[in-house]
């Protein structure tokens, strides 16, 4: 993908911060990516690394005590302190969420027709009997089965894979142009782990629209991604095409990644696992945030850490010689 082309999505030097007893827990840190059109782009590290809080900054659904600083455009718009009024004809419409557990998600006293047909009825203006028909049709689209009938049932009555279709329907009722997965395969069967990716794959081709997926297992990401961002401690640490983050990983964080990966080609005694603890995020070490858990660590890792560029699409964030190829 040429960078010519303008992002739809163009985050730089993303900040968000908590408020709390203790201090300012620094959650995101100088963050800056771009999303393209059409496009899938993974969000990985671990638990605390800052992808769900990121996500939840550009959708504007922070806690009361977060804050946001930097810049976040959508399609050549500021979002970062944009009113509630003007979020909201953004949210849901041309930027729709998918979070993790489809049962917190959906409202369980309200029958799933009531909760799709309300958001035509709000972002289209359609009438009730519009707005039923075209949320049957898109449950159709997600496989969901005798959608007619099923459209009128509560959330409970579906099973976990169901809800999350029901949950992927509901965000593309309005076409959106950017559609965020906070970990929505997560609590479900590999089997329908499996169904799940590869009708988000087909749905990004028939709509049109750029997927940002948020999780911690590579392996998804393997499969479904066209580009990936792996984040540390609130840091970027590596962006690269989903090839050249398995054959080329440049920073310690993402290859250590790469070996916890369980291999059907050779069977292993023991798992590979990171050491150590994921930085407090109340108190950062200066320079690297990777630095007490990596086994290359050196003087100059407790120094601001530049951005390397491997190639005009592979940015790593470290100080080590890692074959990195400028």
């Amino acid at each position: 993908m040429s960078e010519k082309k303008v992002p739809i999505l163009d985050v730089r030097n993303l900040n968000v911060e908590f408020k709390v007893q203790d201090g300012i827990v620094k959650a995101v840190n100088g963050l800056s990516f771009k999303i393209y059109d059409g496009e899938i782009v993974g969000i990985v590290g671990e638990s605390g690394s800052g992808k769900s809080q990121t996500m939840l900054a550009l959708m504007g659904l922070l806690a009361s005590n977060g804050r946001t600083y930097g810049s976040v455009k959508f399609l050549g718009q500021e979002l970062v302190g944009l009113s509630t009024n003007k979020l909201n004809k953004i949210r849901g419409n041309q930027i729709a969420m998918i979070f993790q557990d489809p049962m917190t998600s959906l409202n369980p006293y309200l029958k799933i027709s009531a909760q799709m047909t309300e958001i035509l009825i709000l972002h289209k203006k359609l009438s009730y009997k519009e707005a039923l028909h075209e949320s049957i049709r898109m449950l159709e689209r997600v496989k969901i089965p005798d959608a007619k009938n099923r459209i009128h049932l509560y959330p409970h009555e579906f099973s976990g894979g169901m809800r999350q279709r029901v949950m992927i329907a509901m965000m593309l009722l309005t076409r959106p142009k950017l559609l965020i997965a906070d970990e929505p395969t997560t609590a479900l069967d590999v089997t329908v782990q499996a169904q799940i990716l590869e009708l988000l794959k087909e749905l990004r081709q028939e709509f049109k629209m750029a997927i940002i997926f948020i999780t911690h297992d590579m392996g998804v990401v393997a499969n479904l991604c066209d580009r990936v961002n792996v984040m540390y401690g609130g840091w970027l640490m590596e962006t690269a095409s989903i090839h050249e983050i398995f054959t080329n990983p440049q920073h310690p964080y993402t290859k250590a990644l790469l070996e916890s990966i369980p291999s059907i080609d050779h069977e292993v005694e023991k798992l590979r696992t990171i050491p150590g603890e994921p930085p407090n995020l109340l108190q950062l070490p200066k320079g690297c945030p990777f630095q007490a858990r990596c086994q290359l660590t050196s003087n100059n890792c407790s120094e601001i850490i530049p951005l390397q560029r491997v190639n005009p699409r592979h940015v790593v964030k470290c100080t080590q010689e890692l074959g990195v190829k400028l």
